[in-house]
């Protein structure tokens, strides 16, 4: 079934006519009837207006034309498509400060939410009380993230995955590919990356500037890379300055970082280790051969870090 968008009109109740404010617009997507009749329910009585999508793909279109105040996944997008939504929002300048409030019916789902960077994971299946007052609670908070999320961060097999490639960094040219992004993007910055649960590690880097270059990494608060592998897609930056997830970021007016395009390097185990990077010190479109090129060039670097992990120990260093 092809995926809609359908606007429910809220009902005129008397709450909602005494309401002063215009009704906060929620954007639900679910492809589960009952799911989806629940919502109405709890929300459309106390004037908030619900859109309705089925699914998470043209969800996406739907919501950027609609401009929702928050967004609702239900627990039929608890899987890898459905959550990939998250990171997209966020991702893009017009919804990276929506708050996406997600029902998952499992702990193994909730995890995946909050590893997803969802706003809030509400548990399930659906209370009617319980997802109004979330509604109500976010929509008077900022959705945008201060950090990637903790339970992505601390996961145990992804920091393994991690110090392992640090241990094994010898086996790979990291430098071929800083050297290699910044010469065919033409970029007076370009990064390779490992995120950590508290700092943004330097594996290779061109045009890094004093002191990160020095110490070799960053705390998280100066590393756009953490919502690459959050997102697990491309994260496409034009103009920093203005771009809510990123904004306030001290990159931004200490390093003059300003556009920005990563592609997130994933193993073949499933984890987000760190990011293939390119950067600007102007705002800057990236253009589709820009990101076709920084792809191409983060998938060769990712089937060798996949031979780093999969290589004797022996002969590996660790790089100090």
């Amino acid at each position: 079934m092809p995926t809609t968008a359908a606007t429910v009109a809220s009902a005129p109740t008397a709450e909602a006519l005494s309401t002063e404010a215009p009704a906060a617009r929620v954007f639900l997507v679910d492809s589960d009837p009952s799911t989806r009749r629940e919502a109405m329910q709890a929300l459309l009585p106390h004037g908030f207006e619900l859109l309705i999508g089925e699914g998470p793909f043209e969800a996406t279109t739907a919501i950027l034309r609609a401009e929702p105040d928050l967004v609702i996944l239900g627990n039929s997008m608890t899987h890898e498509f459905g959550l990939a939504l998250v990171g997209r929002l966020f991702s893009l300048p017009t919804t990276a400060d929506t708050p996406v409030v997600v029902i998952a019916n499992t702990p193994e789902k909730r995890l995946a939410a909050e590893r997803a960077g969802a706003t809030h994971v509400l548990s399930g299946p659906l209370a009617e009380d319980a997802l109004r007052r979330a509604v109500a609670t976010h929509l008077g908070l900022p959705g945008g993230l201060d950090q990637a999320p903790v339970s992505l961060l601390n996961d145990v097999d992804r920091l393994a995955a991690v110090r392992a490639l640090r241990d094994s960094s010898g086996a790979v040219d990291f430098d071929e590919f800083t050297k290699l992004t910044s010469d065919q993007l033409r970029t007076p910055v370009s990064l390779v990356t490992f995120i950590e649960n508290d700092r943004q590690v330097y594996a290779s880097h061109v045009g890094l500037t004093p002191p990160w270059s020095a110490a070799g990494s960053a705390p998280l608060e100066y590393s756009y890379c953490q919502y690459a592998i959050t997102s697990r897609q491309p994260l496409i930056i034009d103009d920093t300055s203005t771009h809510p997830l990123v904004a306030s970021s001290p990159s931004v007016s200490e390093s003059d970082w300003i556009a920005y395009a990563g592609i997130p390097l994933i193993t073949a185990d499933g984890h987000a280790v760190g990011a293939l990077c390119a950067i600007d010190h102007r705002p800057r479109q990236w253009t589709p051969d820009d990101i076709r090129t920084l792809e191409d060039l983060a998938g060769i670097l990712t089937t060798q870090l996949d031979s780093a992990l999969t290589a004797p120990a022996t002969g590996r260093h660790r790089r100090h």
